[in-house]
Order: structure tokens, then C-alpha cells, then sequence
């Protein structure tokens, strides 16, 4: 059974009334898979989850004691999940409770135990199933973001997912109500924007946010990269190449990742990007949040030569401390922040190794500053060059970095263990007893160097270790 029927039958025994309401409505309504479904019960909320989830075998959570809400879980297959949430109706009434929703599209109710799925049976006060079918989003009252800021990126969030458009009126209480979101929960932001981020059309996305006045009450930093112009082969100011960088990487994902290393790895790098991160997105989401901070640091890095060139030496490290800034303000997780530090510190490097050349022990270098982010840095790479040049994508540029994308790409996944990830032929203890030598970071620059020669083929045995490290001078 699904979820929907599972629940129903559980709650057709209880003498609690209970309705399904909002999203998982609607979905049902446009036919839309739901994995999530929200009741409102005329009685203990919070009891009524705990028992479901007893029956089921789930995890349940109480998620806000004041108005009794509380949350099940259910695992499933494959690493998906299952979630009910079930709170108190708010008021006398499921209308009384509808009334404090956010869009009429999500005030739509049935009563549980009998509804079939059908918009006959939809309790509808505001007028929600028309501006279903009519793909509009629009708010219940005037007050719904002055209640609730984070509503505001909610708004775009509907339309993003769900291809609809915002109502004249609600575009303008938007508008309106767009500074309240500066003091909104930054855990809530985070979600919802995140949400943004992950669905499709990134760059319609973005450029509707801007328009509503929200994108930069979120990134306020982005501001800054308006009309900030750049030397050719740049086509863009710093604030549109970003946009655009975003944008391809979209493109490159639609197209299987073809444009790199002639989609040899495609499988490889959908499943590295659909991957979740610890604070539960996907690093797909992450690449897309990097490629619109990988530049913030250029206004402050600005400088214009006498030739007329203009430079943002040192841009990647200015950037990376800021994007750490912006990422806790947001409330990411220590791991989350770390991997967008370390694309936008890096996001130069294989652009550079296009232009000098790239061995086996500079691919070996590579990863070993970036480890498994060197992947999103390499796509990174491939979309900051493209929104650089733009239609002119084919040029001499764009062909050398693409064959430097295919090696590091192709070293990664098919000689990791002698270029990425040599055999430990000795530790650190080792080394230290072998010289004589103290604890101390010279010991890590032994180890790297023992590395780049196993890299090479200089060292292939243990004997041959140790007699290299007898040899080497750390001095260079």
C-alpha cells in the first residue's frame, strides 16, 4: 500500500477527525508523487503520531510541544524516507486552521477518512483548487509574510517546483515585505533557498529571486558584483558571469555531462553529485551554491593595471574566508562549509593546469589539497570558463581545459590507486625512527614527497622507500 492508504487505514479506527491538508493536497490534486503528508487532528496530535509510529515500526518526533505537533518517519528501500506530520487544528475549526496557511494552493484540506482524491471532496475556503488549475500562487491574507518571513522563499519556491507563477498582489506584498526576511530563522532561509537551488530552470530561478528583492536579502554579498566589469576574454560583469556559471552547470548535468572528457564518466559524476552531504543536500545543490560565491572575493581584489587590464589577484582566498562567513550565517553544516571553501579556493587550478601542463604528479597534488572536491572543482572549472566566453565555448581555452577535466577525471576513477591514493609503503612513526627526526610537520612533507615518487614510479617497494627518504632533502 502507499503511504496515503497506510495512514488512512491506521486513522479510519481512530475516533480522532483528522484531514489531510496542504502540499500533499495539492500534489494529489496534480497528480505529483508525495512522500509527505500533513494532517490536522481534532484531538492529541502528538499521541496519535506516537502510535502510528509504534504500528509502524518508525522513528517519531516531537516537533513543537505548544502546538502539539508531532513527526513520523518511516525508512525505506534504497535510503528513502517517508514522512507524516500531524499537529493540532489550529482554532474551532479546519477552516479556522486553513486561515493561517500561506498560499491558497496550500489551504486545501479533505477529511482523511474518506477522501478518494478528488477535487469534489476538497475543502476549499480561499479559492486554492481554481488557482491550482490556473498555476497561480497567491497569498491567503495580506499578513502572511509579516507571520512568517520565510514564507517570502516559499513564494518563489512554489514556483520554481511547481511552475506556477505569483499573483500581481502577492508579487507585490513580496516586494513589500522583503527586508522582514534579514531577521528570519537562518536554519528556515537555508532550507528554502537550498530548495531553489535544486530545482530545475537554476537560472530562470536566481533571476526571479533577484527581481523580488530576495536574492540578495539572502547573499547580500552578491550585491557587490553588480556592474563590476572584467577584462576579455570575460563577457560578462562579475555579477552575470555568476548567473551564468550557475546556469551551465545545469546545462552540463542536462547533458549527461558530455561536454566533459566526451561524457565518458557521466554515470561517475551523477552519482558524485546526487550524493548527500552530512547536512542532508545534495552536492550537486552545494556546486550550484559554490559557483554563485566562487567570485564574491573580486570587488575587494579589484585592481586595474596601466595597460588597462584589470586583476583580482588573490580573489579565491578572499573568497573562500567570505564564503565560510556567509555559509555559518547560514547555519550549514562544519563539513557543508568546508567543501565550498575548498571549490572556491581551488576553482582556479585546473584552468592553470590547461595552461602549463598536467602530469600524473600534478594531478596527484591536486587531489591531494582538494580530495573528493577535486570532482566538483573540475565541473566548477568547466562552468566558470564557459560563462567566461560564453557562444565562443569551442576555443583553443575551453578544448585544453576539457582535456585536463578528462585526465583528472579519468586518474580519479580509474588509477586512483596510483596516482590519487598510493599504498602507504611507510607511516609517519616510521619515518621519524628511520631519521631520527622529532613529531613536526616535516614529517608530512617526507610523506608527500614519498608519494609524488610512488606517483612517478621512483619508488614501487618499501626497501625502496626507505632508502628515498634517506635521500631526500625537505630543503627543495
Amino acid at each position: 500500500m502507499t503511504l496515503f492508504e497506510t495512514l488512512r487505514a491506521f486513522l479510519a479506527a481512530r475516533p480522532e477527525a483528522t484531514f489531510l491538508t496542504g502540499g500533499a493536497v495539492r500534489d494529489i490534486l496534480l497528480g505529483r508523487e508525495t512522500h509527505d503528508l500533513d494532517v490536522a487532528v481534532q484531538g492529541s496530535a502528538s499521541k496519535l503520531a506516537r502510535a502510528f509510529a509504534d504500528k509502524m515500526g518508525g522513528a517519531f518526533y516531537l516537533m513543537d510541544e505548544t502546538f502539539d505537533v508531532g513527526r513520523v518517519i518511516l525508512e525505506k528501500e534504497h535510503g528513502t524516507r517517508e514522512i507524516v506530520d500531524l499537529a493540532r487544528l489550529r482554532g474551532n475549526s479546519i477552516t479556522d486552521d486553513l486561515s493561517t496557511r500561506d498560499f491558497t494552493i496550500n489551504a486545501l484540506a479533505a477529511d482523511f477518512k474518506i477522501w478518494r482524491g478528488d477535487a469534489a471532496g476538497v475543502i476549499d475556503p480561499f479559492g486554492g483548487v481554481a488557482d491550482l488549475y490556473a498555476q497561480r500562487v497567491r497569498a491567503v491574507s495580506d499578513n502572511v509574510f509579516v507571520n512568517d518571513a520565510v514564507r517570502l522563499l516559499r513564494a518563489a519556491r512554489m514556483e520554481a517546483e511547481l511552475d506556477f507563477v505569483l499573483d500581481e498582489h502577492t508579487t507585490q506584498l513580496v516586494r513589500r515585505d522583503a527586508a522582514l526576511l534579514r531577521a528570519a530563522p537562518m536554519e528556515r532561509v537555508r532550507d528554502e533557498f537550498t530548495k531553489i537551488l535544486a530545482a530545475k530552470h537554476v537560472l530562470r530561478n536566481l533571476r526571479r529571486l533577484d527581481a523580488l528583492e530576495l536574492l540578495t536579502r539572502v547573499l547580500p554579498e552578491l550585491d557587490a558584483l553588480r556592474q563590476v566589469t572584467q577584462s576579455p576574454p570575460h563577457i560578462y560583469d562579475v555579477f552575470e558571469h555568476t548567473l551564468a556559471a550557475a546556469a551551465a552547470s545545469e546545462e552540463t548535468e542536462r547533458a549527461g555531462y558530455t561536454n566533459l572528457a566526451q561524457g565518458a564518466f557521466g554515470a561517475q559524476l551523477r552519482e558524485h553529485f546526487s550524493a548527500e552531504t552530512s547536512g542532508g543536500r545534495t552536492r550537486r545543490v552545494m556546486l550550484h551554491l559554490a559557483l554563485l560565491l566562487h567570485d564574491i572575493g573580486k570587488p575587494a581584489t579589484r585592481t586595474v593595471e596601466t595597460d588597462g587590464r584589470i586583476r583580482f589577484l588573490g580573489h579565491e582566498e578572499v573568497g573562500a574566508e567570505m564564503a565560510e562567513t556567509i555559509l555559518r550565517r547560514l547555519k550549514f553544516s562544519n563539513d557543508e562549509i568546508a567543501r565550498v571553501k575548498t571549490i572556491i579556493a581551488h576553482h582556479l587550478r585546473p584552468i592553470l593546469l590547461a595552461q602549463n601542463g598536467i602530469t600524473d604528479r600534478a594531478v596527484h597534488r591536486f587531489f591531494r589539497a582538494a580530495g573528493d572536491a577535486g570532482i566538483d572543482i573540475a565541473v566548477h572549472a568547466w562552468c566558470d570558463q564557459y560563462a567566461t566566453y560564453g557562444a565562443r565555448a569551442e576555443s583553443q581555452e575551453m578544448v585544453a581545459l576539457q582535456a585536463v577535466i578528462g585526465r583528472l577525471l579519468d586518474r580519479y576513477y580509474h588509477a586512483h590507486t596510483q596516482v590519487i591514493s598510493p599504498p602507504v609503503l611507510l607511516n609517519g612513526n616510521e619515518v621519524m625512527r628511520t631519521l631520527n627526526l622529532a613529531p613536526g610537520p616535516k614529517i608530512g612533507v617526507y610523506l608527500d614527497a614519498l608519494r609524488e615518487a610512488q606517483v612517478t614510479g621512483q619508488v614501487t617497494t618499501r626497501d625502496e622507500a626507505l632508502e628515498f627518504i634517506k635521500k631526500f632533502d625537505p630543503r627543495g
